[in-house]
């Protein structure tokens, strides 16, 4: 039978986490009783490392590969957009912008050490970007797009994202490592972003239905795509995938919203956390391990 542990930063008002690594190390943020935000890391021993890039405000961990490797964002007094940021396992931190860049959002990290995001211009506000280990970028933009935000990256440097086009309408893309890219949409929807996906090019993740309600879906390598639906559910909101093509989100009903793990085959089981009155998962790792938050933000890990 699952296994739920919660679990808060010493001295935090509100625990965040935000991915959860293959040995099953979490990566987060936490605030403080001044309402600053800062990023922790939880071993898989239980013990809880907190950490800011030096001189910041805020720090927003998002993402870990299975080296321990942590990327994310930060703001400092200086005033301008967020920058992104690479803690190596040892704890150091480097700190990184593209240049001439406004605002520089890391998203996602491999195996690699290569980082995927977006970035702000003059020229756009948004542009795909890869960090490759030794520092230098990478940045692109889909053809004839207004805005691309690139939000996950495999071993083999394949990522995935939306663009924009000139109607505002937002479409998922799968760009690969020598720049070709395939765009897709699902059928029937207003908007489509591609939100995670495995090595094997399995993507998840979100659109908007003719009613305007958020939902989830699956595109397999194939291009196949499988939209993922709850019985009475109203809208459906995928927040993580695994290799095995597991996915955990939240869904909503007249009741409220519930959390949920979806196998690969389908079959949905609730995973809220016992009594609370809010449950989002927010990450999944190899082993079917799931991290999150819930209720006044603490944290929960379910092995």
């Amino acid at each position: 039978m699952p296994q739920i542990v919660s679990f808060d930063v010493p001295l935090a008002t509100g625990t965040v986490p935000a991915a959860i690594n293959r040995p099953g190390a979490i990566t987060g943020s936490y605030t403080d009783k001044t309402g600053n935000s800062h990023g922790f890391l939880r071993k898989r021993n239980g013990s809880i490392v907190k950490f800011d890039v030096p001189n910041a405000t805020n720090t927003f961990p998002v993402a870990i590969n299975h080296r321990g490797q942590i990327t994310g964002w930060y703001t400092d007094a200086g005033g301008a957009g967020a920058k992104g940021f690479l803690r190596r396992l040892q704890g150091s931190i480097v700190t990184f912008a593209l240049p001439n860049s406004t605002q520089t959002v890391p998203t996602a990290i491999n195996p690699k050490g290569e980082i995927t995001g977006s970035y702000g211009d003059a020229s756009g506000p948004s542009h795909g970007f890869i960090r490759k280990a030794n520092g230098s970028f990478v940045t692109f933009d889909l053809p004839n797009s207004t805005e691309t935000a690139s939000n996950d990256i495999t071993p083999a440097g394949l990522t995935a994202g939306q663009w924009g086009d000139a109607g505002h309408h937002i479409h998922g893309f799968l760009r690969r490592k020598n720049g070709t890219v395939a765009t897709f949409d699902v059928p029937n929807s207003i908007s489509t972003t591609a939100m995670a996906l495995t090595p094997a090019a399995l993507v998840m993740g979100r659109y908007t239905d003719v009613n305007g309600q958020s939902q989830a879906f699956l595109r397999k390598p194939n291009g196949t795509i499988i939209k993922i639906a709850i019985p009475g559910a109203t809208s459906v909101t995928a927040w993580a995938l695994n290799h095995a093509g597991k996915t955990v989100g939240v869904w909503a009903d007249a009741a409220g919203l519930h959390s949920f793990l979806r196998s690969a085959a389908g079959a949905i089981t609730s995973i809220d956390v016992p009594g609370a009155t809010y449950t989002q998962p927010v990450g999944l790792n190899a082993a079917g391990k799931i991290t999150g938050s819930y209720g006044k933000s603490h944290g929960f890990l379910r092995s």
